[in-house]
């Protein structure tokens, strides 16, 4: 990943989060100066270029993005690093990139979402998890990732077929291409609960267009465990209010 400090500037313990004049407030307005906003944000006592300077070993690296994870929205300036260390060599570093992009995601943009959907691929299932928690996080700004999301719901590790169900959840009514695979997915023998769950959600938070998946939720109905996700998944996509226990 090299040095984190390669596209970020610096003005001592002091976080900029300015660009093209526009600059952002501790409330998270966004207002056009013409010139740098200065951030005085810490955690655990340090500004955030603090961070950005820990990279000597892959330890340190992953520590360091962890760290700027906990700004949130605040660490919004540093998505060009985070993105970058989703190529590191080191596994632990890319998947403390990929929680700390969850952590700004809000304010994610196209970059990010392609940068996540290719870590979908990665070789290890905790980084595929992670990275699709990151895109259920984004929510509908999301939508490019639904090809590789569906995809996903064939993975061959659990933890990585739910957070991909649930982010084409979060994605919506854009994500309506993916209810053919989520209703076949439904239906697999001994598929694991959980997984189960987040897929009929998806398809309920998919709405009206899901419509097509409700006989494998009338199916899942069947299953204790699952019955109220399904019974929720078929009264929103009916348009129907879904009662509160």
């Amino acid at each position: 990943m090299g040095c984190l400090l390669a596209s970020f500037l610096l003005l001592g313990s002091t976080v900029l989060t300015a660009q093209s004049g526009l600059a952002q407030n501790r409330s998270g307005d966004v207002h056009d100066t013409g010139e740098i906003h200065q951030e005085h944000s810490t955690y655990r006592g340090k500004p955030l270029s603090y961070y950005l300077t820990q990279s000597q070993t892959a330890s340190l690296r992953a520590d360091a993005l962890r760290s700027i994870g906990s700004f949130g929205s605040e660490a919004v300036p540093a998505l060009p690093q985070l993105i970058a260390a989703l190529k590191d060599p080191d596994v632990q570093v890319r998947m403390a990139a990929a929680w700390a992009i969850s952590q700004t995601a809000p304010s994610a943009n196209a970059g990010t979402v392609k940068a996540l959907e290719q870590a979908l691929s990665d070789s290890n299932p905790r980084m595929r998890s992670l990275a699709a928690v990151a895109l259920r996080q984004i929510g509908s700004g999301a939508a490019d990732a639904i090809p590789q999301l569906i995809a996903c719901l064939d993975d061959p590790v659990a933890f990585v077929r739910a957070p991909a169900a649930d982010a084409l959840g979060a994605i919506g009514p854009a994500a309506r291409s993916a209810v053919g695979p989520l209703s076949k997915r439904l239906l697999v023998k001994d598929e694991q609960v959980f997984v189960l769950r987040s897929i009929a959600y998806a398809l309920g938070n998919i709405g009206p267009d899901a419509r097509s998946a409700i006989p494998a939720l009338e199916e899942a109905l069947k299953m204790v465990r699952v019955s109220y996700a399904a019974q929720s998944a078929i009264l929103k996509i009916k348009g129907l209010p879904v009662p509160s226990y």
